[in-house]
This record gives structure tokens, C-alpha cells and sequence, in this order.
């Protein structure tokens, strides 16, 4: 029988890839075999599983930030269209006329425009400093607190 260190490192790139579609510490210990808890005690004490682990997690943000990237600057994609032919076909007396229907699945490229929200969404969190929404947020804060702080002082010694 194997040892719980055998087996999860036979699985290592399974792991990874199990990870980075988006499977959680449950579903990966069920697929290797191993409980819930074996894992994660394992995970606790193992860097190399936890490094494994790191690297399926950055290719799964790598891959959400492609995809808000093309939301910001808008893409070319195929939909599959279906359409219904119809075709009249003689039969074999001469007379009489079927109609014979079949279904064509074509591809149409479509776009798919800007999206405004992902696009604030990226610039806000590329570069604060220039396209947060009030960039003197925290300074008038901040002054706000010393106004409010001096208003409740003045009342304190009025009492």
C-alpha cells in the first residue's frame, strides 16, 4: 500500500492542473484518493505541495486577467448559428412532392464590444493614483476627522 506522501507526490501535476480549473483542497483529496483532512494536514506541513499549489493558483488568475483584459478592449469570437433548410424532393411516382428539412450549423463572428465596467475595473487597479474615482479621497478624510474631532472638543468644553 502506498504511503500518503507517495501518493500525493505521483499526483503533484494533477494537482496543479486540478487547481488552476478551480477545484477546492476537497474535491482534489477525493480525486486522489485521500481524505479531506489527510490533505490539508499534509498541505500544512509540505512546501512542496504548497508550491504546487501557488503555481496552479497564479495560471488560474493569469488566465481570469486575460480574459477581463479582452473585456476591456473588446474581441472577435464565432457563435455556432443553426438554420433550417427545407428542400422539395420529387417522390418516386412523379407526383407528389416531400419536403425534406435538415438543420446547417454555420459559424457568424460577432463582437463583442468594450465592456466600461472592466475597463474602469483595470485602470483602478493598475494604477490607483491616476484613475481611482476622487483621488483626494483620503486627504479630505482625513480632514473631514480633525473638523469633526475639533467640533466635538469645542462642545466638551462648553459643557
Amino acid at each position: 500500500m502506498k504511503s500518503i506522501e507517495e501518493i500525493i507526490k505521483e499526483n503533484l501535476r494533477s494537482i496543479e492542473s486540478m487547481v488552476a480549473e478551480g477545484s477546492t483542497d476537497k474535491e482534489i483529496a477525493e480525486k486522489i484518493g485521500i481524505s479531506y483532512s489527510t490533505f490539508k494536514r499534509y498541505k500544512a506541513q509540505n512546501s512542496e505541495l504548497k508550491a504546487i499549489i501557488a503555481q496552479g493558483k497564479d495560471k488560474k488568475n493569469q488566465t481570469v486577467e486575460q480574459s477581463l483584459f479582452k473585456c476591456c478592449i473588446g474581441y472577435h469570437y464565432y457563435e455556432d448559428f443553426a438554420t433550417k433548410v427545407k428542400k422539395e424532393v420529387l417522390a418516386e411516382d412523379g407526383a407528389t412532392v416531400l419536403v425534406e428539412e435538415d438543420i446547417k450549423i454555420s459559424k457568424i463572428k460577432k463582437y463583442k464590444a468594450i465592456d466600461l465596467a472592466a475597463l474602469k475595473y483595470w485602470l483602478n487597479n493598475k494604477d490607483k493614483t491616476k484613475w481611482k474615482e476622487d483621488p483626494h479621497k483620503v486627504a479630505n478624510d482625513k480632514a473631514n476627522t480633525k473638523l469633526k474631532e475639533k467640533e466635538v472638543n469645542a462642545k466638551i468644553i462648553e459643557i
